[in-house]
């Protein structure tokens, strides 16, 4: 009998705070799931700056480490064609592929069933105007989400989505949440779940032999609020005008992912594997993270010239691209020069390739209005630093190397398998060989 496969991103979910609510009788779904299939753990890099998402899912669309993939930006992956992913492999043995949202991934796709790109990776989308015109709009509310700011056409092409792709008993939900926006983390659940909606809509219609969705909103909350969440049993607490007391923002997106394992548990022959990639772990004191606003303007004022495009990347991150080396040079020399003037600590990380700077603020201070920053080169003082940049959050979970991985179906696997492993997994269900292997064993 055919089946199709469903590959889940639940993106950096911490599964034993799944397991204490599944023990306070919530999260039914995951409950039936760690039934059939305990979490079995996967492994990833050593190094703790490898431990970023946007490797470790391309480990997983490989099946290549970091030393073999060489992927270390987010967007790295784009006109990379010699690194072979999953979707294109799997398109080329004959079955149809969708995905939403996959994650650091370049859609090479010659006929997909849909492809929705993740809001970073400058990839095209696939489907028709209205899929292509939401996933413009989930990238730039994405972008700008420190300005919570919408442009016109963005809002207009998410009420758009929501008519066509997402069932009218859905909309009286996303009502009640809307009226709750203002709660932390609650934007990020409407944003899951419209993606879920879409990608559900798109899958009954085309019925992919394989296909991915991918979900972020739960590591946001995670490194965000996790010290409000009933789970964690810490001493940290998040200020009350950040995160109120007895508010809990973890198990709200954490419903929200089991109504949607739910509604795919019901349809007829699916094998899913849910993967994390990663999982979080409680920061150990309090972190603020902050964002450049207004890049280019704020570029300039430091001194920062010649650069022909600047882009803004996850969280903290921006990209700047250069014609040449040698501006690019200068650029990273002066940016690495900046320091606080008030602490003395290092406002920026920079990684260089030559014509591009990947530029990280990673400066973790709380920032007053008449803070400034200065260069230790140039001795150039820039006052206010607080109007230049958006108060993003306060840091509450970090990333620690060990993933999961659970299924609809008993995987018959170790307790801890390598993450690159993954790719064989999947594949191998898709084609229905991983079954027929186990029956022979």
């Amino acid at each position: 009998m055919k089946s199709n496969t469903i590959l889940i991103g639940l993106n950096e979910l911490n599964f034993e705070f799944i397991n204490y609510y599944i023990t306070q009788g919530l999260l039914p779904n995951f409950k039936t799931l760690f039934e059939i299939q305990p979490p079995i753990e996967t492994i990833s890099e050593d190094d703790y700056k490898l431990l970023e998402p946007w490797i470790q899912w391309v480990s997983i669309h490989t099946g290549k480490t970091f030393e073999e993939h060489q992927v270390f930006r987010l967007g790295d992956i784009v006109d990379r064609p010699e690194i072979s992913q999953i979707f294109e492999e799997l398109e080329s043995k004959g079955y149809k592929v969708g995905a939403v949202s996959p994650f650091n991934a370049e859609n090479r796709l010659k006929n997909p069933a849909f492809f929705v790109p993740d809001p970073w990776t400058k990839t095209s989308p696939s489907g028709n105007w209205v899929v292509k015109a939401l996933a413009k709009a989930v990238s730039q509310s994405v972008n700008d989400n420190s300005q919570s700011k919408l442009n016109l056409k963005s809002i207009l092409s998410i009420v758009l989505g929501v008519l066509v792709y997402v069932p009218i008993v859905r909309w009286f939900y996303y009502i009640k949440i809307f009226l709750k926006a203002t709660k932390p983390g609650l934007k990020a659940v409407i944003l899951d779940g419209l993606l879920s909606d879409v990608f559900i809509a798109l899958w009954k219609k085309t019925t992919p032999d394989f296909s991915v969705l991918f979900l972020n909103s739960g590591a946001h909350i995670q490194h965000h609020y996790l010290f409000n969440s009933q789970a964690y049993q810490g001493e940290i607490k998040n200020p009350n005008w950040y995160c109120e007391k007895g508010f809990d923002p973890l198990i709200q997106v954490l419903k929200e992912y089991d109504i949607t394992l739910g509604r795919l548990l019901k349809l007829q022959n699916i094998k899913i594997v849910i993967a994390t990639g990663l999982h979080q772990q409680p920061h150990k004191h309090l972190t603020f993270y902050w964002r450049i606003r207004h890049l280019e303007k704020f570029s300039q004022m430091v001194g920062v010239k010649n650069f022909i495009q600047i882009s803004p990347r996850m969280s903290r991150d921006f990209l700047i691209e250069f014609s040449n080396d040698s501006d690019s040079k200068i650029a990273d020399e002066l940016l690495n020069s900046y320091y606080a003037k008030s602490d003395d600590q290092k406002i920026f990380k920079i990684d260089n390739r030559g014509t591009s700077l990947f530029v990280e603020l990673i400066y973790s201070n709380d920032i007053s209005d008449v803070d400034a920053i200065y260069s230790k080169t140039t001795n150039q003082v820039l006052e206010g630093f607080k109007s230049y940049v958006s108060f993003v959050a306060i840091k509450n979970g970090e990333h620690n190397g060990i993933g999961y991985v659970t299924s609809n179906v008993n995987l018959k696997l170790k307790n801890q398998i390598p993450i690159t492993q993954l790719y064989n997994i999947i594949t191998d269900i898709t084609v229905k060989k991983y079954f027929n292997n186990l029956k022979s064993k």
